[in-house]
């Protein structure tokens, strides 16, 4: 699995791959069918036509490590731009961002500002649904510091919400603590290449860590404290012990919700929606597509065949 996801993250981060990528018509219908499009109206206008279907969308402009003061502030700047047309429209004003795409390569300082006025612009125009600003959880080498983003922002009083990732170690401590809060955790299993000290590694202790990660987001004391899980995955294994997890503990289905990301298994999410779960996509919007798409199939292999499948039909 190591191997594979540096492959992946090398694809990832390599200039030339990326140029070529983007130049590749047959590569612009892989983007088509998990990027929203080039702009935030080409989201917003995607937004829509999914919130008829019932699923629910979490907006992202692509971009991620970025060290160029102009492209984090086109950032910052397209997802302000975003944030009032969201309320208009009567959808949820639900953003995401990456630290390292606000700021945080140059330095955290500099990425609490833009999260603030992000999360400021969010309290300011509050949709009817769940409206958040979303921090995404990057590579272990900037864990604390994006949890530390998180508790700054939180502690103002600002609607914000955390991404954590169950195959760390240190994840059933940072649960316990945002279990006291009543905070919004997105739990993903992770998706980085990281050394035996720091994360399990292997499917089998990879799924072992997000069911005990489940139980502590979905238990009476998560429910009486308002935690709201969001279950970060694909793996219907692992949704439908979410399911079974928040009927024993007696989860309303406005409690919690499932995130999938844009155009990975879009029957089984009309599925859900179906059974009667509230379902979000993360909706990934912008120029810089080859990055995202890549790191997404370096997750795990079986993305890999999610992806064909789709591409497909």
């Amino acid at each position: 699995m190591r191997l594979w996801q540096n492959a992946m993250i090398g694809l990832a981060r390599n200039t030339s791959v990326t140029m070529f990528m983007h130049s590749s018509r047959f590569m612009c219908r892989f983007a088509n069918q998990f990027v929203a499009g080039h702009d935030a109206k080409a989201a917003l206008e995607r937004s829509r036509e999914l919130f008829s279907r019932g699923i629910r969308s979490s907006l992202f402009f692509l971009g991620e490590y970025v060290e160029d003061e102009t492209r984090i502030e086109e950032t910052v700047s397209s997802l302000m731009e975003l944030v009032p047309a969201l309320s208009t429209a009567g959808l949820d004003v639900h953003v995401s961002v990456d630290p390292t795409q606000i700021g945080a390569m140059l330095s955290w300082n500099r990425c609490y500002d833009n999260a603030l006025r992000l999360a400021q612009t969010i309290a300011d125009h509050a949709g009817p649904g769940v409206n958040i600003l979303m921090i995404d959880m990057e590579d272990a080498s900037v864990t604390q510091s994006t949890l530390d983003l998180y508790h700054a922002l939180f502690s103002a009083g600002l609607p914000v919400a955390i991404t954590l990732q169950a195959y760390l170690h240190r994840s059933p401590s940072d649960i316990a603590q945002l279990v006291e809060q009543g905070a919004m955790v997105r739990l993903v299993k992770g998706a980085f290449a990281e050394s035996a000290d720091l994360a399990v590694s292997g499917r089998t202790a990879r799924d072992a860590a997000y069911r005990a990660s489940l139980d502590m987001l979905f238990s009476e004391t998560a429910r009486q404290h308002g935690v709201r899980p969001v279950v970060g995955s694909h793996d219907h294994t692992m949704i439908d012990y979410a399911c079974s997890l928040a009927e024993q503990q007696g989860w309303r289905p406005d409690e919690w919700e499932v995130e999938m990301l844009l155009g990975v298994r879009p029957d089984y999410q009309r599925h859900l929606v179906e059974r009667g779960v509230q379902v979000r996509v993360y909706m990934p919007y912008g120029s810089s597509w080859w990055p995202y798409s890549i790191r997404r199939i370096g997750e795990t292999p079986r993305n890999l065949g999610f992806v064909a499948r789709a591409l497909l039909g």
